[in-house]
């Protein structure tokens, strides 16, 4: 049997988004078994939704969102005559299309269907591991599609919040590179897997969260091809060399980034690995401080 009520106080007890449920007036808590759910099967099914709800809430929170700020605005007229407003942070220009850092989106305007397609046809390509849970979160994810009165295209894509090109936040100190690095290996992992080159990973394509350290690679998606040699890798070590505040500490970090990537993005994320354990100490979620 659930109990509703504080067994110290007697008040009614409200759920909580700690895993059970807490007292407003003396807050006490206590926490649910599997015993509590016998019988209440339907009960344990809408608290598991109730606790999903909260998550993509958090997740979702812009409040949270402190860095960004409007720094502009652009009108488009729709085909239907009506506006599109886009405030935007920042405006990445890429020779036909333009990619717009708004609050809640990544906004891309491109100049005709073909530009539009050749972009989507790049992004199509990626195929993810069928247990894929993460890997996804990694890049683009669509949410509609406008077409323009002048002929022009936009595809509206989603913005997580406190994601921002890699380059607001340089120099980085070599303990933050580490971390961005390996969201770049990870990033090429999933490209190696789809066996296709992206052709254009640098700082400000690759965005990064620096409060979950999550990283995703946006930027221009029409100079996908076919998988040949290792481009993609040589521009990790050319992004993060441009990004370092010091890149000759530690030793092993140097020596990785004035290396020839190794045959393979999995062999070269084991190379990573090991500058991780041996220069970095190993695997540590070191918080980026602000300004």
């Amino acid at each position: 049997m659930i109990q509703y009520k504080c067994h110290t106080c007697g008040g009614e007890m409200v759920i909580s988004g700690s895993g059970g449920f807490e007292c407003p007036y003396c807050g006490s808590k206590t926490f649910m078994t599997d015993a509590d759910f016998r019988g209440n099967e339907v009960f344990r099914k809408k608290l598991l939704e109730y606790y999903k709800a909260e998550a993509d809430n958090k997740e979702f929170d812009y409040d949270s969102d402190k860095l960004w700020e409007c720094r502009g605005e652009d009108v488009f007229t729709m085909k239907n005559g009506q506006n599109l407003s886009v405030k935007y942070m920042f405006r990445l220009d890429y020779g036909g299309c333009v990619c717009y850092l708004a609050r809640e989106n990544a906004v891309y305007i491109f100049g005709n269907e073909k530009v539009k397609k050749d972009f989507m046809d790049g992004l199509q390509k990626l195929a993810f591991p069928e247990a894929d849970t993460k890997l996804h979160r990694c890049f683009p994810k669509m949410k509609m599609e406008i077409s323009l009165s002048d002929g022009k295209e936009v595809v509206v894509f989603m913005r997580r919040p406190n994601f921002f090109p890699v380059s607001l936040f340089a120099p980085l100190a070599s303990e933050h590179l580490a971390w961005v690095i390996s969201r770049m290996e990870n990033i090429c992992c999933e490209l190696e897997y789809s066996n296709i080159s992206h052709g254009g990973i640098n700082a400000d394509s690759l965005w990064i969260n620096p409060v979950t350290h999550e990283g995703a690679l946006f930027g221009d998606w029409r100079n996908v091809s076919s998988l040949k040699g290792v481009s993609d890798l040589s521009d990790i070590r050319k992004t993060a060399l441009g990004l370092a505040e010091n890149a000759e500490k530690p030793e092993e970090l140097y020596e990785f980034l004035n290396s020839k990537p190794a045959g393979d993005a999995y062999e070269d994320f084991s190379d990573w690995d090991r500058v991780i354990n041996k220069g970095f100490g190993g695997h540590k979620f070191v918080s980026m401080k602000k300004n």
